[in-house]
């Protein structure tokens, strides 16, 4: 069953069955939290099947999204574990169980604590390298490390989960091919030291899963509703352990919106939304749209082109027309904000052109190779203090948990240094930032991490002080990826879920030309990935929505009527 058949929702109020499968097509701003939150206090209020021990999982991706939930929940704690699929997975079924993987991967059951992004160190690929006699791919450490970071699991054709690169480029290394009948022995190198990747807890969750099925019934019988948010951004294998759970018993109900699937670097799929079903499952819809005005909302609608499932705004809710900003991004920036009251987020496609316009780099241009250098210190003292300014930037921005983590991933080799020095050390930092942040990393090293880490020799002299001479805090700074949006200067990615009054969206300007625009203004194709991120940036706006970008012929100007168009 399409969506053209589904049951038209006249709000996110209305009430749905709480014993049917379903599945809820809702696109930007149709207050699907709201429906959310409505359906689980629905079930608390008229089930027979909830106790203390038998709970709704509501499920969404985003730790952001979880917090929303639980804010709106309120009374209803006892019954409802709201948590993202990795958290879900985690704590029921990975913790737990993994003992019966043991002796298939020889896991250090007591070292395993938790599931993070994991950066291979220097020592690691030394040893990965030499036991699978791939020597020459240790010429290029950083290439190497982004390239065994981009693994991911995946299903195979017979069912199966198996490691591999969803685009086979990733996987090239200064020229050479890593084999494939390495990536598991790096996976096991990995496991062996307790490192567990956000992706692993998918794969081993369900092989844990397939495995001893007898888990699934102890799943069920704690959680008699499982309900997804965000739900076009489930990767197959989330996918089919939802199936599994839910082959008896359990209800289980999805929600989400194929348009705003963007995630295909970590293996969704957007036709999978459409696709997934399960028995006696119901469909329906809600097309209204409270956060944009009808003017946002009408170049939404061109963008998703589509004949069953147009959005209105149900308030009419008037407003500007959007603008079409034309020139550099700087005087984008400055002409928008004095077209809008109130703060103005700015959101592009790349996260290294929301750092350029983050700190100020004017030239327009991030120096990876920079870190490069830094990363290949035979001592590993440039990975420890490109980890020290990840912990630095993360607490400008809130983010505590992953500047206690990175703090202790550079100060790893003292067994003494816990959360509690690595708070000690934040705040002595925090509390000199500006004594450091506009100087060089010789500066930075010596006079103020220097006694925090485990001690190596200053930067003294030769052609690595040289280089840290010539190298700017905040330079490496921007080469930081902040793992959530917390700022007006965002990816699109981390925009997903949050809302603002005033959008600015900065097209990327390498490699820009107009079919990219004509593309996805004019003739739009939202099945092209890149047209339903850029869906997903108008889609955050709520008053004043601006599109910059670089040039326009007149030939494009004239189809544009739906804009102001201001040459910078």
């Amino acid at each position: 069953m399409d969506i053209s058949n589904a049951i038209t929702l006249e709000n996110s109020d209305e009430i749905i069955p709480i014993e049917d499968n379903f599945k809820l097509f809702a696109g930007p701003g149709a207050g699907k939290t709201r429906f959310l939150v409505n359906h689980i206090k629905n079930i608390v209020s008229n089930s027979k099947r909830l106790s203390k021990t038998r709970k709704i999982a509501c499920i969404t991706y985003t730790n952001t999204g979880v917090d929303t939930i639980k804010s709106r929940l309120k009374n209803t704690g006892d019954y409802v574990e709201v948590t993202t699929i990795h958290g879900f997975l985690y704590k029921h079924v990975l913790k737990p169980y993994l003992w019966i993987l043991k002796e298939e991967y020889n896991f250090p059951l007591g070292d395993i604590n938790g599931h993070f992004e994991v950066e291979p160190t220097y020592s690691l690929l030394k040893t990965w390298v030499r036991n699978t006699r791939q020597n020459h791919l240790i010429n290029d450490q950083l290439g190497l490390k982004n390239a065994l970071m981009k693994l991911k699991w995946r299903l195979s054709s017979d069912g199966n989960p198996e490691v591999g690169y969803i685009k086979a480029h990733h996987g090239i290394v200064g020229g050479y091919s890593i084999m494939g009948t390495s990536y598991m022995a790096y996976k096991k190198i990995c496991w062996a030291k307790g490192l567990i990747d956000h992706d692993d807890v998918l794969a081993l969750s369900y092989k844990i899963l397939q495995k001893e099925k007898w888990i699934l019934e102890v799943l069920r019988t704690k959680f008699p509703y499982v309900l997804i948010d965000e739900f076009q951004d489930t990767a197959p294998i989330q996918s089919k352990i939802i199936e599994m759970i839910a082959d008896k018993e359990t209800i289980v109900g999805v929600i989400g919106d194929y348009c705003q699937s963007i995630y295909s670097f970590q293996g969704a799929d957007h036709k999978k939304f459409n696709e997934f079903t399960l028995n006696g499952m119901e469909h329906y819809k809600i097309e209204n749209n409270y956060r944009s005005t009808e003017e946002i909302i009408s170049i939404l609608n061109d963008v998703r082109n589509e004949e069953h499932f147009i959005q209105y705004s149900p308030d009419k809710k008037s407003g500007k027309k959007p603008k079409l900003l034309v020139g550099s991004c700087w005087n984008a920036i400055t002409k928008s904000k004095e077209l809008c009251c109130g703060t103005l987020h700015i959101l592009t496609y790349k996260n290294d052109l929301s750092n350029i316009l983050r700190y100020g780099i004017e030239d327009g241009y991030l120096d990876n190779t920079k870190y490069e250098q830094m990363y290949q210190e035979p001592n590993d003292r440039g990975n420890n203090i490109f980890n020290v300014i990840r912990s630095i930037e993360h607490t400008k921005y809130s983010q505590f948990k992953d500047a206690i983590y990175y703090m202790k991933k550079a100060c790893r080799k003292n067994n003494d240094f816990g959360d509690r020095e690595a708070i000690i050390a934040i705040k002595q930092l925090m509390d000199n930032y500006d004594k450091f942040k506009d100087g060089n990393i010789t500066n930075f090293y010596n006079n103020y991490i220097y006694d925090i880490m485990e001690k190596k020799n200053k930067i003294s002299r030769g052609k690595i002080r040289n280089y840290y001479d010539k190298l700017k805090y905040n330079e490496v700074a921007a080469l930081v990826n902040i793992s959530d949006g917390v700022d007006i200067y965002r990816t699109i990615h981390k925009s997903k879920g949050d809302e603002f009054d005033n959008v600015l969206l900065v097209i990327q300007p390498e490699n820009y030309n107009e079919k990219i625009l004509s593309d996805f203004l004019i003739n739009s194709d939202i099945g092209k990935e890149k047209n339903r991120i850029y869906y997903v940036a108008l889609s955050r706006a709520k008053e004043n929505l601006f599109i910059n970008i670089p040039e326009l012929s007149e030939g494009l100007r004239t189809k544009l009527d739906k804009f102001d168009i201001t040459d910078l």
